[in-house]
């Protein structure tokens, strides 16, 4: 009798581990990160705040995420392509959202120039920014993509964010656009921050998200899922308590 039915107890084991693979591989949701520090960075502590936010918000309904850290270009176009299942964190354009949704608003942040401590640099109107060179990164959204197409605004790109303060602090840019925080963490990282302040009038105030590839089947399932979290994790507190640790250096 045992003999007999062997062959269907292995048939009956192979189910199991398919269904179970198959469960594991459901539960865990592929993102594409990118170095920003001090909200994301795979040399910080949790890979950064947001990196833990997003982690959290996503553990607190069972899902496990995984990170793959690329350049910014690369990691977007990973996902856009589906090879990977989405991205953080990333603020609205009408661009993105042609081939990425959008989860509920992770943080808002302030977009702002950072210019030189003698600079006499002044604006008022976005009118007045076309007298400027202002560096900005590939790929990355300052809230003036418009007006750049209609070459209203100059805005010279390139792949490193840390090449964009050193060009300003030789002179080479008159303004760069970044976040607040992070542009303080890059102008400390190569040694410029007694050089460098910000204009007092940001350049925009935004809401970032997770995005989540529309070639990705399950996405708005998945961006459901998060918002679920996100709102658990805001509401009991922990959201906070993790931004003020970051601000505190504890990430590092």
């Amino acid at each position: 009798m045992p003999s007999s039915l062997s062959p269907l107890l292995v048939k009956l084991t192979i189910a199991a581990l398919i269904l179970t693979s198959s469960l594991v591989s459901a539960d865990t949701i592929r993102l594409a990160n990118g170095d920003w520090a001090p909200y994301m960075a795979e040399n910080l502590k949790n890979r950064g705040v947001i990196s833990h936010v997003v982690e959290e918000a996503f553990a607190l309904e069972g899902i496990r995420v995984e990170y793959t850290f690329l350049p910014w270009k690369r990691g977007f176009e990973e996902a856009k392509e589906g090879r990977l299942d989405g991205s953080i964190i990333w603020s609205y354009t009408e661009e993105r959202a042609q081939d990425f949704d959008y989860s509920d608003p992770v943080i808002d942040l302030k977009t702002v120039l950072f210019i030189k401590n003698d600079s006499p640099l002044e604006w008022n109107t976005s009118d007045d920014l076309a007298r400027f060179s202002i560096g900005g990164v590939i790929g990355y959204s300052y809230g003036l993509e418009e007006l750049e197409k209609a070459g209203k605004v100059n805005i010279t790109r390139i792949a490193s964010p840390e090449n964009n303060f050193k060009k300003l602090a030789s002179g080479r840019l008159d303004a760069v656009a970044e976040d607040r925080e992070v542009g303080w963490e890059l102008a400390n990282k190569i040694g410029i921050a007694d050089k460098v302040k910000t204009h007092p009038k940001p350049l925009k105030s935004r809401s970032y998200h997770l995005i989540m590839s529309k070639r990705f089947a399950n996405g708005k399932t998945y961006l459901e899922t998060f918002n679920r979290g996100l709102k658990k994790l805001k509401d009991s507190g922990r959201f906070d308590q993790m931004m003020k640790a970051s601000q505190e250096g504890k990430y590092q």
